[in-house]
């Protein structure tokens, strides 16, 4: 139980530090048969855009770096997710969807060949952060 919570509190910390200064969206994976909703966050980080994704329940999906030569590495998959083909699929399209969500506010991208669509909108700001 210990071990959960810290976990829980470890996250939730993460993501507190990473919304302080990055853009954060809603993110919404569709596929023929289902879809994944959660939150997606990114920062730049000397020049390399770093983000995550993570579930409506704050469960983190994947961690990702955007490097230099415009590849992306991802980090710390579910296990659910991390399989070589999924891992594959995953990198390609988010190194099409990074270095163009950086710059809008807002972006869809499909995948056609694997029938994926993946849906960012921005967060409505929260009271704290209109008081800042």
């Amino acid at each position: 139980m210990r071990t959960i919570t810290l976990y829980i509190l470890l996250l939730w910390f993460s993501v507190a530090s990473l919304s302080a200064q990055g853009r954060r969206w809603n993110v919404e994976l569709s596929f023929k048969k289902a879809a994944i909703t959660g939150l997606c966050i990114i920062d730049t980080v000397e020049q390399q855009p770093r983000g995550a994704i993570l579930n409506e329940f704050g469960i983190k999906m994947v961690d990702f770096v955007c490097m230099p030569n415009g590849k992306v590495k991802l980090y710390n998959l579910v296990p659910m997710l991390n399989k070589w083909y999924i891992r594959r699929v995953l990198r390609h399209d988010l190194q099409q969807i990074v270095p163009q969500l950086v710059t809008r506010d807002s972006l869809t991208y499909e995948n056609p060949k694997r029938h994926i669509t993946y849906r960012f909108k921005p967060l409505k700001p929260t009271e704290d952060e209109t008081e800042r």
